[in-house]
C-alpha cells in the first residue's frame, strides 16, 4: 500500500488541525502531538490474500509513519465466516485467500498490543460493475501536449454511482550510452577492461503507482455511465512513453460514506496551502476505538468491487512521424587518461577517474595513451535505478 502514502501524510495533517482547533494563523510545532493509529484497508471481490496496513502517526519533525506491531487483526462476516491476519513489517496480511460476496456484512475488528480495540462500521460489498475499457488519445491539456488514458464504465442498474481509480504503469526504459566494456579497479595504479558478464543492464523496466485520489460520481447524471473519465496525462516529452508503455487502471466501486471520505481528502490535499488560515478539522472515517471513544483513529475500512483493464501503447502509436521524447539525463562522454597522475591532469586524470567516475560505466577506451570515455551510470546501466527483470504480463 505504498501508493497511499500520501494519503496517510494528509490525514496526518488533518488530526494536527483538528487538535489545534482554531482559525487563526498557528505556528504548528511538534509539541501539538498526538499518537493516533493509522489504518489502510480495502476489501474487495478479488481472491487473494488482503492486507491491512497499520502504523502510527508521526511528528511534524520526522520523515514516515511507526509501524503498529503486534496487533491481533480479524476480520469478521454476518454469515459467521472470521478471516485472521498475520503480521509481517506493519502490514497485517490474511491467512487464507478470501474474497468479499455480496449481501454480507463486514466488519474489521483490531486489538493492539496496548490493549485497545478498534472497531469499523458494518461494511456490504458494493455493486460489481466493470470497468469497459480504457484508451489511449493524444490530447492538449493547459496548453501543453500528451497523452491521456481514460475510463470507461455502465452500471445499467444505476447503483454504482460512486468511483476510485488508481493505477500502475510500467514503461520501457533503454539507455543511450550503453557498452559491454567493463572497468574493473585492480589496485590504485591499474585497471582491468574486461566483457560484461553481468546480467542485462541495456534495457530495463520501470513501474510507478498512483499517489493521487481519483474520483467521480454520476449521482447527478441521467445514467450510471463514465465516459472518457481522465486517469492520467502524460506530457509528450515526458520519457516514460519514449519506447514501450503500459498501464494497469483499477476501478472501485465506492460506497457513498467511502467515497465522501475520499471527496474530502481529496478537496483539502487540492486546497493549495495545507497550513492555511481555516482549518478543516478532523475528518471521521468508520472505525472507532471502542475502549476509548475520545481517542482519534485515522482512516476507513472500505469493502469494494473492483475491475481492472491494462493496454499497451508504443510512442508512434500515439504520435507518429514525431520527435521521441529526450532521455531521462543528459549523457555526455567523458575522458580519462590512466597514464596520467600529476597536478596538470587532476581533472581527468587517473585518481580522478577513480574518485570521481568508478561509479560511472566505460563506453569506450584506447590502448594508445589508455583513454578511458565514461558516462553516468544512469546513462550505461540501467539497472542502476530500475529493474531488467521482464513484467510477466509484458506484451
Amino acid at each position: 500500500m505504498k501508493k497511499n502514502s500520501n494519503i496517510i501524510s494528509i490525514l496526518q495533517l488533518l488530526l494536527i488541525f483538528s487538535i489545534v482547533s482554531c482559525t487563526e494563523p498557528y505556528a504548528l510545532q511538534s509539541s501539538t502531538y498526538e499518537s493516533a493509529l493509522v489504518v489502510e484497508a480495502v476489501l474487495t471481490n478479488e481472491a487473494k490474500q488482503h492486507e491491512v496496513k497499520l502504523t502510527r502517526t508521526f511528528r511534524l519533525d520526522e520523515n514516515e509513519n511507526e509501524n503498529e506491531t503486534g496487533a491481533v487483526v480479524k476480520i469478521y462476516g454476518d454469515d459467521g465466516s472470521v478471516y485472521d491476519f498475520a503480521e509481517s513489517n506493519g502490514t497485517y496480511k490474511s491467512t487464507i485467500t478470501f474474497q468479499a460476496i455480496p449481501d454480507v456484512n463486514y466488519r474489521l475488528d483490531i486489538e493492539t498490543s496496548n490493549g485497545n480495540n478498534y472497531v469499523s462500521n458494518l461494511e456490504t460489498l458494493t455493486t460489481a460493475t466493470p470497468l469497459d475499457s480504457i484508451t489511449a488519445t493524444p490530447v492538449i491539456s493547459n496548453g501543453v501536449s500528451g497523452v491521456e488514458i481514460a475510463a470507461f464504465s455502465f452500471d445499467p442498474l444505476n447503483t454504482s454511482k460512486y468511483y476510485r481509480y488508481t493505477y500502475e504503469e510500467t514503461y520501457k526504459v533503454i539507455v543511450p550510452r550503453w557498452s559491454p566494456n567493463k572497468l574493473t579497479f585492480e589496485d590504485d595504479n591499474t585497471v582491468e577492461i574486461s566483457l560484461r558478464d553481468d546480467p542485462e543492464t541495456r534495457t530495463c523496466y520501470s513501474t510507478n503507482t498512483s499517489n493521487d485520489i481519483i474520483i467521480t460520481s454520476t449521482n447527478e447524471l441521467l445514467e450510471d455511465r463514465i465516459t472518457n473519465f481522465p486517469i492520467r496525462f502524460i506530457p509528450q516529452d515526458d520519457y516514460s512513453i519514449a519506447n514501450r508503455y503500459s498501464i494497469l487502471v483499477t476501478q472501485y466501486v465506492e460506497s457513498f460514506d467511502s467515497y465522501n471520505f475520499y471527496r474530502i481528502l481529496k478537496s483539502f490535499s487540492n486546497s493549495g496551502n495545507v497550513l492555511s488560515q481555516i482549518q478543516p478539522g478532523f475528518i471521521y472515517g468508520n472505525i472507532q476505538c471502542t475502549n476509548n471513544p475520545n481517542e482519534k483513529v485515522i482512516g476507513i475500512f472500505n469493502v469494494a468491487s473492483v475491475s481492472s483493464k491494462r493496454i499497451f501503447f508504443n510512442y508512434d502509436d500515439i504520435f507518429p512521424g514525431q520527435l521521441f521524447p529526450d532521455y531521462i539525463d543528459v549523457c555526455d562522454i567523458k575522458e580519462f587518461d590512466s597514464s596520467c597522475f600529476g597536478p596538470s591532469c587532476a581533472a581527468n586524470g587517473f585518481f580522478a577517474l577513480k574518485s570521481g567516475y568508478q561509479s560511472g560505466k566505460l563506453v569506450y577506451y584506447q590502448n594508445e595513451g589508455v583513454i578511458f570515455k565514461m558516462v553516468k551510470p544512469v546513462c550505461g546501466d540501467c539497472t542502476s535505478f530500475s529493474s531488467n527483470v521482464i513484467p510477466t504480463f509484458w506484451e
